[in-house]
């Protein structure tokens, strides 16, 4: 019969590792093998702190059972192992001193044993883990009591894996979308512009200019707020689909092709009023004690005075399927409008105005990128005393984030004169002159410009392949993708003028820039936004703007986002006759706050000045960012580390004790099996190692080593003469086994014997192993 070591038995004293040194080490190195200390916590880079922090805690149920995830294990297979693991571990086949130590290992194996057996359970576990079963058969989860599998009116049960695996993705889909909604549904915003223009005052004569503590006056007002809401649908007008028994048959492919389904139109209601702020001066007469009287200039309680007023609501609604409606709207030319965005927009105040927007995306030739066409009308006057304005946009992508545009406005035009003439008697189509002021006249324009986007954040399928490729990728690459540099260059022409904007923004202060909100859910499966711990970047604008007639103009803002959905930030530049304004902003989830300050008046403003609002300002930003918010960022990291190290450390013990447990438990049955492997001259572990080795660089100390022994572990894994351990199977945590070195890169070592000759064999934790291969021969 084969001699096995003690599961205890220190395997890496010939590595100069000793179990006393094991057990002191954490001590005095943490568990990267750096010495503890704020220097080192400094030093670890982003990639060590989300794989320390990211550690799993839980236990992977395929590796409990020693099966792969891909490609997926049958039920027979799960059951197999779990047969196979019951022999060892029930509690009922255990003396007596072992059976509560049995019943807690077979409690997690029966625990992950009905989950992988349950083709539901097993779908949600795949997407969500073990946390996430429990909390979706909970009340309130979704195949928990009240939850959306109770209001099916077709019952979940009867779902095939396939099928249930899409209901329970539009599921979370919604429940996602609910969330969202819950907190974007309506937008606000609030402006309120300063008068402190008396910062700045000049002396003519000494060419002086003095800077002294201003009075600050309001000057202006804007407030705004809107919300949207679904808009039922009306098939009677449109014409109705295909018969629901005709549409079952179709459901499930158009549930997996976007471009397929149904969008929700949606209605958006709108208000706003903006205007000035003013202390009306009245000349009142002051009667003292002594007799005399005085008259004086006083200030009036503050009106709001209402310049800019609106009212209104649009409607938004996207053409899919089409071509599948009965009746008129299923034929040309209302056809043409499959996969066109639609939106109608109408205003009550400040006067009834309409406009209606269609877009669609054609590609003139096949296999080249489309046009996006943009149509739009819009009536600000009576059809009976002007044409309605008419506009067309034509964009195009050049490549990813790069895009030009053309666009082109009629402005307000008159009926011609002939048919005015023409239709005198039947209608007067003159424009009236109550309404030539009343109603602003639009002017006719010309766009032409470029956009060049900040490179987009990787989604979580696209993660995978990048990684493989950032070794390859260029410096100056990497450069552009943390710096999100982005370009736009306009040109504009009309009648009143014209001018060139150009505007160029980039991220400062960290190589990775804010990652956009986007979707977890989506029809392929669950891909949750991963915690960027890097420090968070300022987004640098620079807007500068040429006239016509060479007069010049500038706008320089930089914001920092400063929890997960706000941001603040602060810009500075030449608003018209506003003068130098310098601007604070406030904005979470749709909601907006804006302080515009006017610092000096237009006349005063000079390039010394402008610098000086400039620097100041980003001078006591870097001052704040560098002398406060990254230290203390940089000692909340290192006690973050800290902690998550000594939560790490007090689980090896944990799991060195269960590993230990496990052992004890298996090691009747596995010693038996290995005997009648010897007698019939099959697979026979004679020893196996699972831990940290050193490299063999003697230049580089990169500590000791730290292994253990798991060849019962080892040997429990072999059936009928053969060895399979998947590639997928995290290693550390097959039963018997613990992660005696965490975020280190650990090898298993096997030793075998098979047909009388001795093999070896050694896999790190991203390779799988197959025994017996003549390649093992010793």
């Amino acid at each position: 019969m084969p001699r096995f070591p003690d599961h205890g038995e220190d395997r890496g004293a010939a590595n100069g590792f000793s179990r006393s040194e094991d057990d002191r080490g954490s001590s005095r190195r943490g568990l990267n093998g750096r010495r503890d200390g704020n220097n080192d916590y400094d030093s670890f880079s982003d990639a060590d702190y989300d794989r320390l922090m990211e550690y799993p805690d839980d236990v992977d149920y395929y590796s409990l059972l020693g099966l792969s995830r891909t490609p997926p294990p049958s039920d027979v297979d799960i059951r197999s192992a779990y047969r196979s693991l019951t022999l060892s571990f029930h509690p009922d086949k255990q003396p007596a001193h072992l059976r509560e130590a049995a019943k807690q290992q077979f409690e997690k194996i029966r625990e992950a044993y009905e989950t992988l057996i349950d083709p539901k359970k097993r779908t949600v576990y795949d997407l969500l883990g073990a946390e996430g079963v429990r909390r979706e058969w909970s009340a309130g989860g979704a195949m928990g009591k009240g939850g959306a599998a109770e209001q099916q009116q077709v019952g979940v049960k009867a779902l095939g894996p396939e099928e249930f695996r899409r209901w329970f993705l539009d599921t979370m889909k919604a429940r996602e979308r609910k969330v969202l909604d819950s907190l974007v549904q309506s937008k606000g915003s609030i402006s309120l512009g300063v008068d402190a223009t008396s910062m700045i005052s000049a002396d003519e004569e000494e060419d002086y200019v003095y800077i002294q503590l201003p009075t600050l006056r309001p000057s202006s007002y804007a407030i705004g707020y809107s919300f949207r809401t679904p808009l039922p649908s009306f098939k009677e007008l449109l014409g109705r689909v295909d018969e629901e028994t005709e549409n079952e048959n179709e459901e499930s492919e158009n549930d997996n092709d976007p471009s397929k389904q149904a969008i929700q139109s949606e209605v958006t209601f709108s208000a706003s009023v903006g205007g000035k702020l003013q202390n009306p001066m009245r000349e009142a007469k002051f009667v003292y004690p002594d007799g005399t009287e005085e008259v004086k200039r006083v200030a009036m309680p503050l009106i709001m005075i209402a310049q800019n007023v609106s009212l209104g609501a649009s409607i938004n609604h996207g053409f899919r399927n089409v071509a599948s409606t009965k009746g008129l709207f299923g034929k040309l030319p209302f056809s043409f409008l499959e996969g066109a965005d639609a939106s109608v927009t109408g205003l009550i105040l400040p006067f009834p105005t309409v406009e209606a927007v269609v877009a669609k995306a054609i590609s003139p030739f096949p296999g080249t990128k489309p046009l996006i066409f943009t149509f739009r009308t819009g009536f600000f006057r009576s059809i009976f005393q002007s044409l309605p304005v008419i506009g067309l946009q034509v964009t195009r992508e050049l490549d990813a984030g790069r895009t030009i545009y053309c666009s082109w406005s009629s402005g307000s035009l008159n009926w011609p004169a002939f048919i005015q003439e023409l239709l005198s008697p039947i209608v007067d189509l003159s424009v009236r002159l109550d309404d030539v002021l009343s109603r602003p006249t639009q002017m006719s324009k010309v766009e032409i410009g470029y956009i060049s986007a900040p490179r987009k954040s990787t989604t979580a399928e696209e993660e995978e392949e990048d990684d493989e490729d950032d070794d390859d990728m260029p410096v100056t690459r990497k450069r552009e993708v943390g710096a999100a540099e982005s370009w736009q260059l306009q040109v504009d022409a009309s009648p009143q003028g014209g001018g060139l904007s150009v505007v160029y923004g980039r991220n400062l202060f960290s190589h990775k820039g804010d990652e956009k909100l986007r979707s977890e859910w989506s029809t392929e499966g669950y891909h949750p936004i991963s915690q960027d711990h890097a420090a968070r970047p300022v987004r640098l604008e620079i807007q500068s703007t040429v006239g016509i007639d060479l007069s010049p103009g500038w706008h320089i803002s930089g914001t920092r986002q400063v929890s997960d959905f706000t941001r603040m930030g602060l810009g500075v530049g030449v608003q018209g006759n506003k003068g130098l304004v310098m601007s604070v902003s406030w904005n979470r989830l749709g909601q907006k706050i804006r302080l515009p300050i006017a610092v000096c008046p237009l006349p005063l403003v000079s390039a010394e000045i402008a610098a000086l609002a400039v620097i100041l300002p980003w001078a006591t930003y870097c001052g704040v960012e560098f002398g406060v918010i990254r230290p203390r960022e940089r000692k909340r990291r290192r006690l973050a580390l800290a902690k998550r190290q000594r939560q790490l450390e007090k689980q090896i013990a944990k799991r060195r004790a269960e590993s230990q447990q496990a052992v004890d438990l298996m090691s009747e049955q596995v010693l038996r099996r290995q005997a009648r492997e010897e007698e019939n001259g099959g697979l026979v572990i004679t020893k196996a190692e699972y831990g940290y080795y050193p490299p063999r660089d003697k230049k580089k100390n990169t500590g000791e080593s730290k292994v253990i022994d798991v060849t019962i572990p080892v040997a429990a894994l072999v059936d009928h003469g053969q060895l399979i351990i998947p590639r997928e199977v995290v290693k550390f945590q097959i039963i018997g086994f613990y992660d005696p070195a965490p975020l280190r890169p650990k090898k298993l070592k096997i030793w075998y014997r098979f047909g009388g000759k001795e093999h070896l064999v050694e896999a790190s934790d991203s390779e799988g192993i197959t025994c017996p291969m003549r390649s093992h021969l010793i």
